[in-house]
């Protein structure tokens, strides 16, 4: 699953780092953060006319239909395209949101769950599939990688960034959903304080000393 993220990126640089100006007034209220949680603004990529443009998502997918209130945070890949709650969404309004890192939670015996931060190995933005209604947002899942695996059986859908336009503009993209296989990532085990939605400081993606 992923269920938090850090994105330090001021809107200006995620234009330049990704070659998109189009809607860039439309992140006028992002500021980069070191640990993002559920309920928060995300600034992401979409595809009007298929020309890629940015605008800004609630993080917590909720249709018009949904009478319970409980928004989804992710959705699976294998199954998106079938889900009453989510098959309109990744037919019609498909998104993909830049971030620098995602964060997840190893179950240890008798002991606190210890956090690590999933990131690249290059200086570069992790682009993750995701879908959008209503101006809210769920970001897809896959089985995780191998090397990953020992820490949660989830991990985000990860895109190459040649793959963002297949992805938004594709009639059926799920052939872009493996695609993390050959990104070079690595993980960490960083601060419990990772723990605390309010605790935001560059120290959440720093590795824990040893």
């Amino acid at each position: 699953m992923c269920g938090r993220i850090a994105q330090t990126h001021t809107p200006d640089e995620l234009s330049e780092l990704l070659g998109v100006t189009s809607g860039l007034d439309q992140l006028d209220g992002i500021a980069p953060s070191y640990n993002v949680p559920p309920s928060a603004q995300l600034p992401g990529l979409i595809a009007e006319n298929n020309v890629l443009e940015w605008s800004t998502f609630t993080w917590g997918l909720l249709p018009v239909w949904n009478k319970d209130g409980r928004t989804m945070i992710n959705a699976r890949s294998e199954t998106v395209a079938q889900k009453p709650m989510f098959r309109r969404a990744f037919k019609h309004r498909r998104c993909v949101f830049p971030v620098t890192a995602y964060y997840e939670w190893l179950p240890q015996p008798g002991r606190p769950k210890q956090p690590y931060c999933i990131r690249p190995q290059a200086e570069e933005q992790l682009l993750l599939a995701g879908i959008y209604e209503n101006g809210r947002c769920a970001i897809l899942t896959r089985a995780a990688r191998e090397d990953f695996a020992f820490i949660h059986d989830r991990m985000p859908v990860a895109l190459p960034q040649d793959l963002v336009d297949l992805y938004l503009t594709a009639e059926q993209p799920s052939f872009v959903f493996e695609a993390a296989e050959d990104l070079a990532l690595h993980a960490y085990p960083v601060t419990r304080l990772v723990g605390n939605p309010r605790f935001n400081d560059p120290s959440c993606l720093e590795p824990l000393s040893s």
